[in-house]
């Protein structure tokens, strides 16, 4: 009848209308609606006897491990539609994602804690610098990799340079990292905080090694200065802590627990992956650099320890 004909496209528009507000909502509303009602930055207040009054700070965003996609990522052909379609949909992802929910809250700085690549130490310079384009479109940092109205700094992580026995075989990957990125070994301060970027993946090598070298004497020239402003630790590599340590109420993924792989075709024993960084190198670092707060990545979940050391407990926050 013309009544029922009439319900069926009543019908027809409404599961269109839904299907619409389904698609804008995936598309766009998830990305900028969320992280307006449930983010903020903490609000510090020094309280006097006569008042309270804000306090003057300084805005830092943490990222870590964006990996973009490419060749390595999944077993398809390189150039294929299929990996071209992957890529830009990921890609797509972390740009609203980036632009929705980092940048509407005007960090005043902005750290990436490395992994910027998938497969960076097994792409031609080429396909670097593809990457490399591709990440500054994410991330909207200018030809420079800096940003016109707030810091960046960068640390290197696995997948940017691998580990020892890459660094052996092939140099030129951390030559080309320090090109794009800069030293992988650097201090800086922000407001009244140092801030100490490690290298973690040469700190377990063979000490007699270049790469390693440097890192631990950059280390030890850290814990004999004289500067006296509270230090944050910036390495990619978690800090050990024992095995099924509770990464708190935030994890959503099953603890990680420490893996370490060693090269097993010749006799040099070279790391070739690890979870954590050593348990004595970890010790030495926080008694060391004595940091009051260490960030790392690598884990790619949520995870807050507190590790013990000379000068009282430390929080790492992992990301």
């Amino acid at each position: 009848s013309r009544r029922s004909v009439m319900k069926q496209k009543e019908l027809t528009l409404l599961l269109c209308l839904i299907w619409a507000l389904t698609i804008l909502y995936g598309e766009m509303f998830s990305y900028w609606l969320p992280p307006l009602f449930t983010c903020s930055w903490p609000h510090l207040k020094v309280q006097t006897k006569s008042e309270s009054y804000q306090t003057d700070y300084v805005k830092v965003a943490v990222i870590a491990d964006p990996q973009l996609m490419d060749k390595t990522s999944l077993p398809l052909p390189d150039k294929s539609l299929a990996l071209e379609l992957v890529k830009f949909y990921t890609d797509l992802n972390m740009r609203r994602s980036f632009f929705s929910s980092i940048l509407p809250f005007k960090p005043d700085v902005i750290l990436f804690l490395g992994d910027y690549f998938d497969g960076g130490p097994y792409l031609l310079d080429e396909e670097w610098q593809e990457s490399l384009n591709r990440f500054k479109h994410i991330f909207g940092l200018n030809a420079q990799g800096k940003y016109t109205d707030k810091e960046v700094y960068y640390i290197p992580g696995n997948h940017d340079i691998g580990y020892e026995t890459l660094h052996y075989a092939k140099p030129e990957v951390i030559r080309r990292y320090e090109e794009t990125f800069g030293i992988r070994n650097y201090r800086f301060a922000v407001g009244k905080v140092d801030f100490i970027a490690v290298d973690a993946q040469t700190l377990d090598g063979h000490r007699q090694k270049n790469l390693t070298s440097q890192t631990w004497e950059f280390v030890k020239n850290i814990s004999v200065d004289n500067v006296v402003r509270p230090r944050v630790l910036l390495t990619h590599i978690p800090l050990y802590r024992p095995d099924g340590t509770y990464c708190g109420p935030d994890r959503s993924s099953p603890i990680i627990n420490q893996r370490i792989q060693r090269a097993a075709y010749d006799k040099t024993n070279d790391i070739t992956y690890q979870n954590y960084v050593f348990e004595k190198t970890s010790k030495y670092l926080l008694d060391t650099i004595k940091p009051k707060l260490i960030l790392s990545g690598h884990d790619h979940d949520q995870c807050t320890v507190t590790h013990q050391s000379k000068s009282g407990p430390v929080k790492e926050v992992r990301t």
